[in-house]
């Protein structure tokens, strides 16, 4: 990829030696440095066998638009071979976001369309994840048969959440190679009107039913919740219940914390943490357009769960917001510094909710997705944020000592042992010295460098 430097443009210079990092910067540009041949990622030859991340592992949530089989033809093709670079999990809800009613009637089940996008997740090599969320009419007051979409968030009703637990039981039956499991998703229909805060108690008592009925029917299944959405604020003064945990970021909602530390305390048993969030704050507070501060909610997330538990650390869902064509390289370096946030506090995995560019979004705002839709001639092709994903998948397969640097704050890097991630988290041109590597990086840049034979790893 070449890039035009403007001579009136202000440089920073960024200086790597070992131990030691200096920045420089001023009106004159940096002397001349040979373009470093940069890695480009072959997307007609994905690995189906990657091997397990040491640290960490990226994946997505399939949502209501993906790779469908009513697609084009070539599109498909193309945006299965993204998908198997970029994804190690892949996770599917059993009944909405692209799955039909698995038991539209007590003890008749209806699976094809959750076969159809468990098929797709073999296909590429994925490692398989369930939410189990949304539950079918008859479980939460409807007639059996009946499937009212206007209820899907909707949970079940108590003296149905022995049933709920049978249809998790099922789907872990018919899919015997699925190891992980989520219960329910950002704990909707769980708000409580009139004491104006979660009901983390009936929420902690489905989640313990189902976690005792899969645990019975095989217990190696991994099970894990609350995947509770922590919100922020951008002012303290905006919510009314602010929490300690905050950063210039923004502030974090102290009923979202509540969640997690009642779950923590009364959950029967869990095998990980899920959570979610995102940088766009309830009161829709200006960002700094520095992905690195935008996207440091998520280390301050993950590092808040580490303190209080054991657990791995699923991030069930991240988002950084949604801008047109001119904001999208902003949006995309700030999706890699969030998951270089969690990655160095020692997160798990990562879910990137929904992966496909909706078919109205190619023209409009929308957020970063990793191919474009599949439902247009010339679709599923990779979008930037895909190569992103793809190294930073391949990355955290490679065990490194520090696999997360943060040179200067302009500057981010994932280390491997053949290569490197460099991120620019600013709205400025620099160049810098990384593992004796001149890198030019444009605004906003993410661009991955294999090492030289030969340099130290």
């Amino acid at each position: 990829m070449r890039w035009v430097v403007l001579a009136a443009l202000a440089i920073v210079v960024v200086l790597v030696v070992p131990g030691q990092w200096f920045l420089r910067s001023g009106s004159e540009p940096a002397d001349p440095v040979p373009e470093p041949s940069p890695g480009e990622y072959d997307w007609a030859e994905p690995s189906r066998h990657r091997p397990q991340p040491q640290g960490m592992s990226v994946g997505v949530t399939h949502t209501q638009g993906s790779i469908d089989h009513w697609g084009d033809r070539q599109a498909l093709v193309s945006a299965r071979n993204v998908l198997t670079a970029t994804a190690t999990y892949q996770n599917q809800h059993i009944f909405g976001w692209g799955a039909l009613n698995p038991e539209p009637e007590p003890g008749r089940y209806e699976w094809e369309s959750l076969d159809s996008r468990m098929d797709l997740i073999r296909a590429t090599g994925g490692t398989p994840v369930i939410t189990l969320a949304g539950a079918p009419d008859w479980m939460k007051g409807g007639e059996p048969g009946d499937t009212d979409w206007n209820r899907l968030e909707a949970p079940p009703l108590p003296e149905h959440y022995d049933a709920f637990a049978d249809l998790a039981v099922a789907v872990a039956g018919r899919y015997p190679e699925v190891r992980h499991f989520q219960v329910w998703n950002e704990l909707k229909g769980f708000w409580d009107e009139e004491r104006e805060r979660w009901d983390y108690e009936s929420y902690t008592e489905l989640y313990n039913t189902v976690y005792d009925a899969l645990k019975q029917s095989d217990p190696g299944l991994a099970v894990g919740g609350p995947y509770v959405v922590v919100e922020t604020w951008h002012s303290p003064d905006a919510g009314s219940h602010p929490s300690a945990l905050s950063g210039p970021w923004g502030v974090v909602d102290q009923r979202s914390l509540d969640v997690l530390d009642y779950w923590l305390r009364h959950k029967r048993g869990a095998d990980f943490i899920a959570v979610d969030a995102g940088m766009v704050t309830r009161d829709e507070g200006p960002l700094s357009k520095n992905a690195r501060v935008d996207s440091a909610l998520f280390g301050a997330v993950t590092g808040w769960l580490r303190e209080r538990s054991q657990l791995p650390v699923w991030w069930s869902e991240f988002h950084v917001g949604q801008a047109d064509s001119d904001g999208q390289a902003w949006l995309v370096a700030s999706v890699v510094t969030a998951v270089l946030h969690m990655a160095q506090q020692g997160a798990s995995v990562a879910l990137y909710w929904q992966p496909q560019r909706g078919v109205d979004e190619a023209h409009g705002v929308g957020p970063p997705a990793f191919w474009s839709s599949t439902e247009v001639p010339g679709g599923g092709h990779p979008l930037p944020l895909a190569e992103a994903m793809a190294w930073l998948q391949e990355l955290l397969a490679e065990p490194v000592a520090e696999p997360v640097t943060w040179p200067a704050p302009e500057v981010g890097v994932l280390h491997g042992q053949t290569g490197f991630l460099a991120v620019n988290t600013i709205d400025r041109e620099l160049v810098a010295q990384v593992r004796g590597e001149s890198v030019h990086l444009a605004p906003y840049q993410v661009r991955y460098l294999p090492l030289p034979e030969g340099s130290p790893r």
